[in-house]
């Protein structure tokens, strides 16, 4: 009788543990649907903890209708950049000055989301609005806790004001010079392409030969993934160097589910529902020490990420929205 106890009380352990493993495994694949379920339905301004600039209770997003007041927007997401962030923005505001001095047309705005930083990423933000700037301005947007880079540069795209709209990391990896490489692949025409990816697929052999081997392990296998989850002809979706007519932007990013390091697929699917051409563009960069993402961890979440925004979509859970 006793032994019989105890093979009813393992038995019972048993189907707990496998309860409580199945629960942990639903809760992880689950998360960024809850991530969404969260946020959804409440304005953005519920999201954000402060602004460098002033603004009316539900003008931070502009209207739909409302015409561009600059000729370009950069959203930089950042989160514990406070030593990286400077250079990147000393670079940027540098070549936009001069680009603003060359072509008096051109003006822009500089978007920084800091996406919850733990650090001084706001006040490093902050000391860069130099009062000498002529053609432009900086804006920064702190976000009440992390919600992820997918989000960060949500807020951003959808509070910017330009005609184009370009997303641009903290780490300056790539140089904003290569903004003008973006910018020929889009075109004038309505048939041309309304989104570039910069990439650097071109530079994946020297890449392949410097790098440890499990890294070059993950990545080939990352893309490997993409390929056959996503399709498409685009070899680099993770470079953080991206341009987008503002009307096409503003609908992508309006209908973003993703918030975190895997938004980038989704918004390559969110192109081809939108039957907006993507052109892959060749960009310098350089690996800048201090990423916040660790190769394990993140190639499981993207993977994740990945599968589950492909089964939403196929259920019709989730949608684009419609501005």
């Amino acid at each position: 009788r006793i032994l019989r106890i105890l093979r009813i009380l393992i038995m019972e352990i048993f189907l707990l543990l496998a309860f409580g493993v199945a629960v942990a495994l639903a809760a992880f694949f689950l998360k960024p649907y809850l991530d969404w379920r969260y946020s959804c339905g409440k304005p953005l301004e519920s999201q954000i903890s402060r602004t460098s600039f002033q603004c009316a209770p539900g003008e931070l997003v502009p209207a739909p209708w409302k015409a561009p007041e600059v000729a370009l927007s950069v959203v930089v997401p950042a989160y514990n950049e406070e030593y990286r962030l400077p250079q990147m923005l000393d670079e940027a505001l540098a070549y936009l000055e001069s680009r603003g001095s060359d072509v008096a047309s051109f003006t822009y705005e500089v978007i920084v989301v800091d996406d919850g930083s733990s650090d001084n990423t706001y006040a490093a933000a902050l000391s860069s609005r130099d009062a000498s700037l002529q053609h432009g301005e900086v804006r920064i947007i702190k976000l009440l806790t992390n919600r992820g880079k997918g989000f960060a540069v949500r807020t951003g795209m959808l509070a910017a004001r330009g005609q184009l709209l370009l997303m641009a990391d903290a780490d300056g990896a790539t140089s904003i010079r290569d903004l003008e490489r973006l910018e020929r692949a889009l075109g004038p025409k309505d048939d041309s392409p309304h989104i570039a990816f910069g990439s650097r697929h071109h530079l994946r052999e020297e890449a392949l030969n410097k790098r440890a081997w499990y890294r070059n392990v993950l990545m080939v296998g990352f893309h490997f993934a993409v390929w056959l989850l996503v399709g498409g002809n685009v070899k680099d979706t993770q470079c953080g160097f991206k341009l987008f007519k503002a009307n096409v932007g503003k609908q992508i990013f309006a209908s973003l589910h993703l918030y975190r390091w895997a938004f980038d697929i989704e918004v390559l699917i969110l192109g081809s529902i939108f039957g907006k051409g993507v052109a892959e563009v060749p960009v310098t960069w350089v690996e800048m020490p201090g990423s916040k993402l660790n190769l394990l961890t993140g190639a499981v979440t993207m993977l994740r990420d990945m599968a589950l925004v492909q089964v939403l979509y196929a259920l019709g859970i989730w949608q684009p929205s419609v501005l």
